[in-house]
């Protein structure tokens, strides 16, 4: 059974571009375009991964990432943080309390082979 990956990012472009990719690549794929839709698939749907862009409408990637991680039905869950920003401290502060930080923070644009390989990485494909 293929493995699921939730993309959640407002740019349609970005969403295309992923799910095409992820699709090729042999993984079943869901997508959202905001956290707040993104969240409700996420937990309907209970993917092997999330990738989260950090700057969306109605609901940030960031407070997005805050309740995937605090939900206990998406906790554990894997997430890829994709950001224009370089460091994770840029959209996080320096207080995540006891949140499990992000399995990886890719930024954009992304390169392509490079990304794939840390998602197949994360999912131990």
């Amino acid at each position: 059974m293929a493995k699921k990956i939730l993309i959640i990012d407002d740019e349609k472009d970005m969403r295309v571009y992923l799910s095409t990719l992820f699709k090729k690549a042999g993984y079943e794929v869901a997508d959202a375009e905001n956290g707040e839709i993104g969240l409700d698939v996420a937990k309907r749907n209970l993917p092997d991964l999330i990738t989260l862009d950090v700057l969306m409408p109605k609901k940030s990637g960031v407070r997005a990432f805050r309740e995937l991680r605090t939900s206990t039905e998406t906790q554990d869950t894997p997430i890829i943080i994709l950001t224009g920003l370089t460091r994770q401290e840029d959209f996080f502060g320096d207080d995540l309390g006891a949140l499990r930080k992000p399995d990886a923070v890719v930024e954009k644009p992304i390169d392509r082979d490079a990304f794939l390989a840390t998602a197949k990485d994360i999912l131990g494909d």
